[in-house]
């Protein structure tokens, strides 16, 4: 399980890195790889082989730990700037005061806490120390306030997301913070429970926790996959769809633009695309000197047939739309 979990999260750190070049802000992209290192390190065999080049003493759990919460401190700024950027500049500040007071005691506990020998399962094996308790307790009281208003902001503001992908995949994302905040109830549960020596209460919170802590980190990988991935899609097709128009659109500018070339205007002498390999700049440039080959002549309308003015139509409205969801 914890291998399908860092698989998924590396799935989507690939996601969110084919809409880097349009992205201004990489925050969700840098939370996305601390997320993923950190549970990376909670596969046995590398946790193991981490922890024995740091002394073999569990001294790999912290690191890992304050990876998790600096990324879901930066995951969560990321996605509140993109649903609300008022909500997001309201709980910067809370949200950042929060994670350093959170790591400076997740580091004061952790020093308190006896644990000389490598352990795959830090809590299970430690957990009944309260110094263990306070660790984790401190850490998933921090997570689990920050996923409850991030996934309360998602669900509310994601019917104003721009394009159906944007406002599924918040959706999706509320979902995913959800089971967040149920995975973190189950820890404290099970961080008291073991404190207190209830074996039974920790066997049923471990239970849950391993269904809810896999549904959490599946529901929020997918929802903040979704619209790199679709978009990405998206605008394959659309190339594609665009490189099929583009003969047509060259014949009718040769249509339109003939008799330039033959008085001899510079602006005329070239053909369509030779300048860029880019289909959109392309087709963009070719639909604007139609459409001032038909100012400057309006007489060239009447070469046109109507499937051709339809074919100029569509494919205007077509690069508006795309500009306007870009």
């Amino acid at each position: 399980m914890q291998l399908i979990i860092a698989l998924a999260l590396w799935g989507l750190v690939g996601a969110l890195a084919i809409g880097t070049r349009r992205r201004t802000d990489q925050s969700i992209l840098y939370a996305a790889v601390m997320i993923a290192v950190s549970l990376t390190l909670n596969i046995d065999a590398v946790y193991f082989a981490t922890d024995g080049l740091l002394g073999g003493r569990n001294y790999a759990d912290l690191p890992a730990n304050l990876l998790l919460l600096l990324g879901v401190y930066f995951l969560s700024r990321a996605i509140l700037r993109a649903s609300s950027p008022k909500r997001a500049r309201a709980a910067d500040r809370p949200f950042l005061i929060g994670a350093i007071v959170t790591a400076s005691l997740m580091v004061t506990t952790f020093v308190f806490i006896d644990a000389p020998t490598s352990s795959g399962s830090f809590m299970k094996d430690f957990g009944h120390q309260p110094a263990a308790a306070a660790y984790s307790v401190i850490q998933f009281t921090y997570l689990g306030i920050v996923v409850a208003l991030t996934g309360t902001i998602c669900l509310r503001f994601a019917g104003r997301m721009s394009t159906p992908a944007r406002r599924l995949g918040f959706r999706i994302v509320g979902a995913g913070c959800g089971a967040a905040v149920l995975t973190v109830l189950s820890v404290v549960g099970m961080d008291l429970a073991h404190v207190f020596g209830a074996m039974p209460l920790v066997a049923l919170f471990a239970s849950a926790y391993n269904v809810l802590n896999t549904a959490a980190i599946l529901l929020l990988c997918l929802g903040l996959s979704l619209p790199p991935i679709l978009g990405w899609v998206s605008k394959r097709i659309d190339r594609r769809n665009l490189q099929g128009v583009l003969p047509d659109l060259t014949r009718i500018w040769n249509d339109v633009s003939a008799q330039h070339v033959e008085l001899g205007d510079e602006t005329y002498r070239h053909t369509p695309g030779t300048a860029s390999r880019d289909v959109d700049t392309v087709v963009h440039r070719t639909l604007v000197e139609i459409r001032d080959a038909l100012l400057f002549d309006p007489r060239a309308r009447d070469r046109l047939t109507d499937e051709d003015l339809a074919l100029l139509t569509a494919t205007e409205t077509h690069i508006g739309a795309q500009s306007a969801s870009a």
